[in-house]
């Protein structure tokens, strides 16, 4: 590689680092302003808890609080979903970003063995065809493995997700059974 190449590559890997960079400073911001509208909710909901247990009114305080738990398992699903989303993205982009890296090693190493077979001894392009059939399959390792991890995270959310539903439901007929069997007869 050439002194100039060299320079055109670190202005690109420079330009490549501060998008990336920016990208996670972006990312960042979305889940502060996440955090700070938790925040913001929090308060509010520990000043009307307060007022209702300041007036000694234990049946709102009751409601409030049973809202307040329904409010925040919403919450806390919508919250799961965002980050979830803007991790996959980052992680969708470095990868992206990780193949077109890949792909520019394996150009470079296949050209500069077409460019040795003319220097080298008998049975050189042989060993060009080696490198360059390792580094196809080393690229498709690379994309089939970056598939099964999306795959797989995808399972154990689905299952996460489901896991979920059945504790909540649960805890539904639990509830109902315990208020039927609390009333007088």
């Amino acid at each position: 590689m050439n002194p100039k190449d060299f320079q055109d590559w670190q202005r690109e890997k420079a330009k490549e680092l501060f998008t990336f960079s920016h990208k996670l400073l972006e990312t960042a911001k979305e889940i502060g302003d996440h955090h700070l509208a938790e925040v913001e909710y929090s308060m509010k909901n520990a000043m009307a808890t307060a007022k209702s247990a300041a007036k000694n009114d234990l049946s709102k305080l009751k409601d409030l609080q049973e809202e307040a738990t329904k409010e925040a398992a919403k919450r806390a699903a919508t919250y799961q979903k965002k980050v979830k989303s803007l991790l996959k993205d980052l992680g969708e982009n470095a990868a992206d970003e990780t193949e077109k890296h890949l792909e520019k090693v394996r150009h470079s190493l296949v050209s500069w063995l077409e460019d040795a077979e003319s220097k080298m001894p008998s049975h050189a392009d042989k060993l060009s065809k080696v490198v360059h059939e390792m580094s196809t399959t080393g690229q498709q390792m690379f994309q089939e493995g970056r598939r099964i991890v999306n795959q797989v995270a995808d399972s154990a959310e689905k299952n996460l997700d489901e896991l979920v539903k059945k504790a909540s439901s649960g805890k539904k007929s639990k509830g109902a059974s315990k208020e039927s069997t609390d009333s007088p007869e």
